[in-house]
This record gives C-alpha cells, structure tokens and sequence, in this order.
C-alpha cells in the first residue's frame, strides 16, 4: 500500500490543504448520516490523514477513534482537533486490533483503494467486520473506476484553485491492466512547490462485493454521490455501504 513516509513533514501542510480544500468531509458525513444518523454514535475512520473526515463526522456528533499510519498526518490531526471529540490511533489499518467496537466504520475518499493487492483489501475488510458492532455500517467512499478509464492510459492532469494564494495541479496515469492509478500533486504558492502522490489500486463494485463476503460483510447499498443518488452508469463516484448480516 503507499508508503505514509510519502506524507512527511515536508508535505504534510499541503497535503491537509488539498483534502480540506477538495474533500472537506461534509459531504461524508452527509452520506453517512443518511444511513446511520451519526449524534451520539461511535465511529471508527480508517486512514483518516490529518483528520478532515473525522473532524466532520465529529462536527455531526459522533465519538470518533482516527487511525493513520502516518505520524506526521495525526500531528497535525491532533494541532487542529480542539475541542473535537476524535481520538488520535497510530496504527496500520489492514492489521488493526483495538479493543474496541463501533456503530460506523468510515474509509474516506478512496482509502479503500490505497490497499493494494486484493489480499490486502480482503484484510482490511475483516478489520472493519472485526470492529463493528452488530447492526453497524462502514461506509466505503470510493471513486467509480470508469473515471480512471476514460483517459486511456494516458495521463491527464488538472488545475483547482486552493482559496486565493495557492493551487494544485493533480496529474493521474491510470493501469488498466493492473487496476492501478499513480496521483501526483503539486501544490504551488507565490514562492513555493510542495508535490506529494498516492498509488492506488482499485476495486469493481462486483470484486467488492466478493471480498466483503469473504471478510463476512454484506453490500448493503451503494449510492453514486453523498446526495445519496443511486449508483449508475452515469456516477463518477461509488459509496458502498457494508453490514455485518
């Protein structure tokens, strides 16, 4: 899976800047709370980085326990919680084994594909089995695959603004042969060029389905936007929700 060193002090600040700008974790936090209403619940966020998505499925009212590998990320996690109620957990997320059980589970925006070898993604799904409650939900935020096929192999890179002084340029190659997508970002001040990447390898809904029944986990829905629309040919974003039958 991506090595956490990649989110080492020296790119960690762009790295939380990027996901708070484009993935700032209400819509997460909506699409779950469609399911399972998240006030007074107990939530376990799966590689949850510098705490983006936990800081909002806090913000909603949850209890959350926020697991990285990378030490860097919940520093910074831990230097912008305030008064959140999230708990900081260093720790690999396909090996986990806290003494603990959760009403949800979340892996947000594709943390599911940074597992990557099935092998691996069936590991992480017996995780989350392991650390739900029975009659809990994990919540898979993931990128519809069609998305990377569309460019046929070659890579494609666009530009967002990050508020006023900054932006990024994320430039992604996708493998069809081998599922996979290299992402390299590079965020650009006035006076400064931080880059960062991610390797990813991703799933199908029907391999999804496959290795969460192996994991003895159930697909329960699947929505193709945190509007919760149904999931079709059309989405360009794949949110499964898991059960424990």
């Amino acid at each position: 899976m991506s090595d956490p060193s990649v989110y080492d002090e020296t790119a960690i600040e762009a790295y939380d800047l990027v996901s708070s700008m484009l993935s700032p974790g209400a819509g997460l936090a909506a699409w779950v709370s469609s399911h399972r209403p998240l006030a007074g619940r107990s939530v376990l966020d799966l590689g949850c980085g510098t705490g983006v998505s936990s800081f909002a499925l806090a913000e909603a009212g949850a209890r959350v326990v926020a697991v990285d590998a990378s030490r860097p990320s919940l520093d910074l996690l831990e230097k912008n919680r305030l008064d959140r109620e999230v708990e900081a957990v260093r720790g690999d997320f396909r090996e986990l084994r806290l003494d603990a059980t959760f009403d949800v589970v979340t892996l947000s925006r594709n943390t599911f594909f940074l597992a990557q070898e099935q092998e691996e993604k069936i590991d992480l799904l017996r995780v989350v089995a392991r650390h739900l409650e029975p009659g809990g939900a994990a919540f898979l935020d993931c990128t519809d695959p069609a998305e990377y096929l569309r460019a046929g192999g070659d890579a494609q890179s666009v530009t967002y603004p990050l508020g006023r002084e900054k932006m990024v340029t994320i430039t992604q190659t996708a493998d069809r042969a081998a599922q996979a997508v290299l992402s390299i970002f590079l965020v650009q001040g006035a006076s400064t060029l931080t880059a960062f990447h991610e390797q990813a390898t991703w799933a199908t809904l029907a391999e999804i389905r496959l290795m969460a029944r192996i994991a003895g986990l159930e697909v329960a829905g699947v929505n193709g936007s945190y509007a919760g629309e149904p999931y079709g040919a059309r989405s360009r974003e794949m949110l499964v929700v898991l059960e424990r039958p």
